[in-house]
């Protein structure tokens, strides 16, 4: 699960659904009266994780202030701020907060949080993503009470399980049903915590499903199936019409060392590589390197505003469809930055390129071009 994302945009999974709202225009935010509002909310977010795996009392009495206050603070911003770009994000770490408070024992949160969910459902201006946003994290609040689970470990099998659970049962009453079908296979792609047995069974679920679109279920057998997307060492096909309208094509750039770079403005980790992405541009890309990146995120313009004042020249791929993003979906990309790199024979090399990038370009470079597939 991309535990590596900070609190940026608008995830797709659950895990950083309940862990952060994907928040929007985070970098280098101007201090003005509204963003410090905003931040306020969002600096509470590690008092709800005080004590970590091993929460004392004291640290639960901790908690549940910090959530109470949290949906207290997200509701005076919402009242001071209804036109925000931030709005919708300050709604979201509302309910983190009432989801936090409830699982620290506040019954009133918890019954608030249910209260929200049910609005929202009717509420036809509430957007889809925060609809999905509140229905899962009261889902999960209200299982992991009746398991008195005071404390969430979103690795362990069960919440796992869980969360496919509370997955199936947004799918049948939001209108978004395809991108909850896809966020379902991703984790039957990709979830590191399932076995091979639990993920057959998700993708299982999803054939069966009555709800699921012929598209949907033609993606799942292919999983049941054993149909792998890539492979290490094979071909890797990516083909698209950037952002700034050229064409990349990775089969017609072999003779180059090729890094596809999938990450989004909204993942703090993901902008912090930067400076390290421009200096192995800058340093090896006369002898022969290259990027390609693949964007999660849903705003065009924040993607554009972002390359242009970071002077980054490589193409990007966009689809404005965050985790369900096209082409990382096919690969079962499920965290970011993911980094993958790709040699002179169009072959993919790595796939976990992000700690040694440079040795590992320098090594590729060294290496005799060719033009065909073996």
């Amino acid at each position: 699960m991309p535990f590596g994302v900070n609190i940026p945009q608008v995830v797709w999974l659950l895990a950083c659904l309940l862990a952060a709202w994907p928040l929007s225009g985070q970098d280098e935010a101007p201090a003005t009266p509204e963003n410090k509002a905003f931040s306020a909310i969002t600096q509470l977010m590690a008092k709800t994780k005080q004590g970590k795996a091993n929460p004392t009392e004291e640290d639960f009495n901790t908690r549940r202030e910090a959530g109470i206050e949290m949906a207290n603070k997200a509701k005076s911003f919402l009242k001071l701020y209804p036109a925000s770009k931030k709005a919708e994000d300050a709604q979201a770490l509302l309910n983190i907060g009432l989801y936090e408070a409830a699982l620290a024992g506040d019954s009133a949160a918890s019954d608030e949080l249910q209260r929200s969910a049910a609005e929202a459902l009717k509420d036809p201006k509430t957007p889809e993503m925060l609809k999905l946003h509140i229905f899962a994290i009261n889902h999960i609040a209200h299982w992991a009470m009746k398991n008195n689970k005071r404390s969430v470990d979103q690795g362990s099998a069960d919440f796992q399980k869980a969360y496919a659970d509370a997955l199936f049962a947004a799918a049948d009453v939001l209108s978004n049903k395809d991108a909850i079908f896809k966020m379902l296979l991703l984790q039957a792609k990709s979830g590191h915590e399932l076995t091979s047995a639990e993920k057959r069974s998700v993708a299982e679920r999803v054939v069966k499903h009555p709800s699921a679109s012929a598209a949907i279920k033609t993606e799942a057998e292919k999983i049941l199936a054993g149909e792998q997307s890539y492979a290490v060492g094979k071909p890797l096909d990516i083909s698209f019409t950037a952002v700034d309208g050229s064409k990349v094509d990775l089969k017609k750039m072999k003779g180059k060392v090729v890094l596809v770079d999938f990450w989004a403005t909204w993942c703090g980790p993901c902008v912090a590589e930067v400076p390290a992405l421009k200096k192995a541009y800058e340093t090896y890309h006369a002898k022969g390197f290259e990027i390609v990146g693949i964007s999660l995120d849903e705003n065009k313009e924040d993607l554009l505003g972002f390359m242009k004042k970071k002077g980054m020249p490589w193409p990007q791929y966009f689809d404005g469809k965050h985790w369900n993003n096209e082409i990382s979906f096919r690969f079962g990309i499920n965290s970011v930055p993911t980094q993958w790199l790709v040699d002179k024979k169009g072959l993919l090399r790595q796939t976990n390129a992000r700690f040694n990038l440079e040795a590992l370009v320098k090594e590729l470079l060294k290496e005799e071009s060719a033009f065909s597939s073996p």
